[in-house]
């Protein structure tokens, strides 16, 4: 019994540290801003923001999406 109920706090914890990592990640942008897309490369990003300037103007930025996956750029805008 002590085991199971010691696995499954275990498991809670694991998850709420999890989603406050995901959360920390998500708001490095500060407010205001928000993901619009991801893309594979830097100069792919920069095009997809200003193929979108029509929609959100030319306020938006490219960066990578967290230091443990810098193959992947999330671009940011305030629409």
């Amino acid at each position: 019994m002590y085991r199971r109920v010691a696995a499954a706090l275990a498991t809670v914890a694991t998850a709420g540290a999890v989603a406050l990592g995901a959360a920390g990640t998500a708001e490095a942008a500060g407010p205001g801003f928000f993901p619009r897309s991801h893309h594979s490369s830097y100069a792919e990003c920069q095009a997809a923001g200003q193929a979108g300037e029509w929609m959100w103007g030319k306020i938006y930025f490219c960066e990578p999406f967290s230091p443990s996956r810098p193959d992947v750029y999330v671009l940011w805008t305030r629409f």
